[in-house]
């Protein structure tokens, strides 16, 4: 069996600071936001006016005793910003004063701006170079100035996020309000499973601190200045369990929100593929995504454990009726204004249903995986979608957008399932809704009733009759094992002459909407 590796799987916890409370409250921390541009702006300008500083060089001494030289590394970017802006008894004589921007800024909060400055700075120049370089037909425009995120992230000595404040509904800001730099207490709204995570953390985080004091006196005691690798990775959080970092400040159009980022190590046996060879009777899932409905088969070995089906019919059905009612209002109001966002609240309406959708179907997949004990769940690779000919706009633009929400599924589904340890791949989608499961050859798609989508598969040469999208996702299972057998060219040819000769007789009648809707 391969060697177990550990990973770092993600999560993030919204809270949001109550408002009514204290208006005062709101107004201090929205002057730090205020406060925290300014900084990041100030240095912004600094590193661009001092380019330079991303080619220099220092000598290193590597491990071997050998010697190389490497670039500055942010570290060393946040020396150099340091000497030149903030005033000091070794260096008094400096290029911008920082302090007359923002005075008495914590050291803390200074330090993060300088890295989120020089991080976008150094993008920007990258991009430049790139820009360049390119050919001047195909490069497009020019890279602005580099616009570093507005949101505030509240490190250490900023911000107290324990269990017993918590517990009472609020936390501690350092913010700077009337002209000065306080502490202030701030109410804040909280999922239910917020304060377990918390406490689960700060457990943790004790247990760290209680080593490193250990370690910092052993290595007193032996006159050592490094730490062993056994020593640094008992420093790490245990796998499995989830310790929170530090949390970014975000103004949100339903107000302001503390987003605490929780990072868990988890324990997986080895890369897919190698599991695949060196474990036969692996737990293995094949998820086919359609826009109506997701289907899914457990494998153990080569036994299916039992067929699952998510339906979202409902959530495609309302989300085409709305584009018909844009469609319907963008007719009656004409060509839309250019810079202008023609309906806006059905399209924002729209953007919130493919989301929730998304979240819901990746959720119940990856319970299902949790439930039947998969390992590795397979999905299709997605290639760019191509829409069909005679369909009306609605129509068109829904299919278009079911299409991409399949992306998005693919990417919760691969977060969710890695923080349970699950393993997610892709397999090429060619033929896996065509072919026959049993004896590999084309079959024919049908419709039931001989009308509407053809959602039925029927094989000719060996008379397998069944649902299309659970032949995919039986097919998928082959292509996991590579024993997939794909159609000759004769083959590929008389399906082509059956899709032309289903395809010519349809008509529809296309809505006259302008494409910039």
């Amino acid at each position: 069996m391969p060697d177990p590796m550990l990973v770092s799987a993600t999560r993030t916890v919204r809270l949001r600071i109550a408002e009514g409370v204290d208006p005062g409250v709101i107004q201090a921390i929205e002057s730090t936001q205020a406060e925290w541009a300014k900084a990041v702006c100030f240095y912004t300008g600094l590193f661009l006016e001092h380019p330079g500083v991303y080619e220099e060089k220092k000598t290193v001494t590597t491990r071997k005793g050998g010697e190389r030289e490497v670039s500055w590394t942010a570290k060393d970017l946040l020396t150099w910003s340091e000497r030149v802006s903030v005033r000091t008894e070794d260096h008094p004589m400096v290029l911008h004063d920082f302090n007359e921007v923002c005075p008495q800024m914590p050291v803390t909060l200074r330090r993060a701006a300088i890295n989120a400055a020089s991080g976008a700075v150094a993008s920007h120049l990258t991009n430049h170079k790139q820009w360049e370089k390119a050919s001047p037909a195909r490069r497009g425009k020019e890279p602005g100035e580099p616009d570093p995120h507005p949101n505030l992230t509240l490190y250490g000595g900023m911000y107290h996020l324990d269990t017993e404040r918590l517990r009472k509904g609020g936390c501690r800001l350092k913010v700077f309000a009337d002209g000065r730099w306080r502490w202030i207490d701030a109410p804040l709204q909280m999922p239910p499973y917020a304060l377990d995570l918390f406490a689960q953390s700060e457990a943790e985080q004790r247990r760290i601190a209680a080593e490193r004091a250990r370690q910092n006196a052993a290595m007193a005691a032996e006159g050592r200045k490094r730490r062993t690798d056994e020593e640094k990775e008992r420093l790490r959080a245990s796998p499995g369990i989830w310790v929170a970092q530090s949390p970014t400040l975000s103004a949100k159009p339903d107000g302001l929100h503390l987003h605490v980022p929780f990072e868990k190590r988890v324990a997986l046996q080895g890369k897919a593929e190698d599991r695949r060879l060196a474990e036969p009777d692996l737990k293995v899932g094949t998820i086919d995504l359609n826009a109506d409905s997701t289907v899914g088969t457990a494998w153990e070995g080569e036994r299916c454990k039992g067929v699952e089906t998510i339906w979202h019919t409902e959530e495609n059905a309302k989300r085409e009726g709305v584009l018909r009612k844009v469609a319907r209002k963008q007719r009656a109001s004409g060509t839309p204004i250019k810079g202008e966002c023609s309906n806006y609240d059905l399209w924002a309406y729209i953007r919130r249903l493919d989301d929730s959708v998304a979240w819901q179907i990746a959720a119940a997949i990856v319970a299902w995986a949790v439930r039947l004990g998969l390992q590795v769940l397979v999905f299709e690779h997605l290639r760019a979608y191509r829409p069909a000919r005679g369909l009306t706009w609605s129509r068109r633009t829904n299919r278009k957008r079911s299409y991409w929400l399949r992306g998005k599924v693919f990417e919760r589904v691969r977060d969710l399932a890695l923080r349970e340890g699950i393993l997610v791949v892709e397999r090429n989608p060619a033929w896996t809704s065509q072919a026959c499961p049993k004896c590999h050859h084309l079959a024919q798609r049908l419709a039931p009733g001989g009308r509407g989508y053809p959602s039925r598969l029927h094989c000719g040469h060996c008379g397998w009759s069944g649902d299309a999208n659970v032949a995919a996702a039986l097919n998928l299972k082959l292509k996991w094992d590579r024993t997939f057998r794909y159609p000759t060219k004769k083959e590929r040819e008389a399906a082509a002459d059956l899709r032309r000769a289903r395809e010519g007789g349809a008509t529809a009648k296309p809505e006259t909407v302008p494409t910039a809707v």
